[in-house]
């Protein structure tokens, strides 16, 4: 059976809303928890670091908040949306539908999740006390740049698991390798030598989260120039798995359908 476009965004937002609902009534504390699982995380950051470690700087709560509250969505993101073909199965099996439908649903959740995150977020920094300017704004093209990187990382994610389950291991070593390596609870201009600063931010979430800082910390616009290409470089990659699902989705099908 196939289905229109329309019909398809129309289960889209349907399913959307559904899955959204479904995950909140799965928890006694439901849509609190969208708040609270990012802020344990910070919370367990800063006591290992700022109180255990005495390596806390000041406004390190701060430092915190905009490294590993963008890194937790990348992380849930793409973990989420790796096996969501395969969970997407008893659709799969009903009706003809493109395969990106299925990790683009997942990602739509999980930006919306992300969008109540962040304006908690942004109440926690005025609250804090940091200072409120225009600068800000930019803040909006920083979160568009992450979310076609989260776009283009899950359809890769996506793609490979149908193929290679034991793949999803390697995701979960990836993120925490990423974890490690982008700077969430050190500052890579006090760790590394200035020769190897470029290298370093050449990891497109190490890039992300110092612009994150940059914007909100230090009321500096962020670098376009390395935003501009992390969605260039995120752009091809999605219309690269466009392409790809388009040509290879009947083998998708007969692959779940085992």
């Amino acid at each position: 059976m196939f289905i229109s476009k329309t019909h398809l965004l129309e289960v889209f937002f349907t399913k959307l809303v559904f899955n959204l609902k479904s995950e909140a009534s799965k928890t006694y504390l439901s849509y609190v928890w969208w708040l609270l699982e990012p802020a344990l995380m910070v919370a367990v950051l800063y006591v290992v670091f700022a109180i255990f470690l005495a390596r806390g700087t000041e406004d390190f709560v701060i430092f915190l908040v905009c490294g590993k509250i963008p890194f937790l969505w990348f992380s849930k993101s793409v973990n989420n949306s790796s096996r969501s073909i395969i969970t997407g199965r008893g659709l799969i099996n009903q009706v003809s539908i493109p395969m990106p439908f299925f990790p683009m649903l997942v990602v739509f959740q999980d930006a919306v999740k992300q969008t109540v995150v962040f304006a908690a977020m942004a109440i926690f920094l005025v609250l804090y006390g940091m200072d409120i300017s225009w600068v800000w704004l930019s803040t909006l093209f920083v979160i568009m740049t992450q979310f076609l990187l989260i776009c283009a990382a899950s359809l890769v994610a996506a793609a490979i698991i149908p193929f290679l389950p034991d793949f999803k291991y390697l995701i979960s070593t990836a993120m925490m390798a990423l974890m490690l390596g982008s700077g969430i609870f050190y500052s890579y201009k006090d760790v590394l030598l200035p020769q190897h600063q470029d290298l370093f931010l050449m990891n497109p979430i190490a890039n992300l989260i110092k612009n994150y800082r940059q914007v909100l910390m230090e009321n500096t616009l962020p670098d376009w120039s390395a935003l501009m290409g992390i969605c260039l470089a995120s752009a091809v990659v999605i219309a690269s798995m466009m392409l790809y699902f388009r040509k290879t989705g009947t083998i998708y099908a007969r692959l779940i359908a085992q």
